[in-house]
């Protein structure tokens, strides 16, 4: 299926915005054409008058202004599906930096995620002082397992306190006690599973 909206392209050379999805997720009762937020009508910059909601997955596929949606029986090559917002195909979606991947895949769903929101770069913490480190994790539905943190840029790994799922979709918060025990730069890593 494809989805376009009523948005339009700034420069005359810049193809039309119009994703694809496959008929098994269209189909999906968790995927929504949504027209009210919070029992108000949708606001324009949230995609007012109707807005394609693709949970799990990134929001480029996430269409405002939804305006057609056609059924097609091929696989769409248009320009945001290829060569646009495409992947590395590798477990980790990740190349270095610099390089150009060997093949390419359509992004599609949110791969799993996690974020130390506690501290900023460069944030000063007393030696010996013990602080809890604090941030969030997310995927695309699956469920977030476990977060790991890492004080010695990911030699070694240690299991944080998850909170309490707030459902498939939402961001899990999670905690660590930290307590820095040498002076200077360190660098400090998560991860999610």
């Amino acid at each position: 299926m494809l989805f376009n909206g009523l948005d339009t392209p700034l420069l005359p050379a810049t193809p039309d915005f119009i994703k694809s999805i496959e008929t098994d997720l269209a189909v999906n009762p968790e995927l929504l054409l949504a027209y009210e937020m919070n029992g108000e009508p949708l606001p324009w910059l949230n995609g007012f008058p109707l807005r394609l909601v693709v949970p799990g997955y990134f929001g480029t596929y996430w269409i405002k202004q939804v305006s057609e949606i056609t059924v097609v029986d091929a696989e769409f090559k248009g320009f945001w599906m290829n060569p646009g917002y495409r992947i590395p195909d590798d477990p980790c979606a990740a190349i270095t930096p610099g390089t150009t991947p060997k093949r390419a895949i359509p992004i599609t769903r949110l791969t799993a995620r996690s974020f130390i929101t506690s501290l900023t770069p460069g944030a000063t913490v007393r030696v010996g002082e013990t602080v809890t480190l604090r941030g969030i994790a997310f995927d695309d539905g699956q469920g977030i397992q476990e977060v790991d943190v890492s004080e010695d840029g990911g030699r070694h790994w240690r299991s944080a306190e998850l909170g309490t799922s707030l459902g498939k979709y939402a961001f899990r918060e999670w905690t660590l006690p930290w307590k820095p025990l040498k002076a200077g730069p360190q660098t400090l890593l998560a991860r999610a599973t």
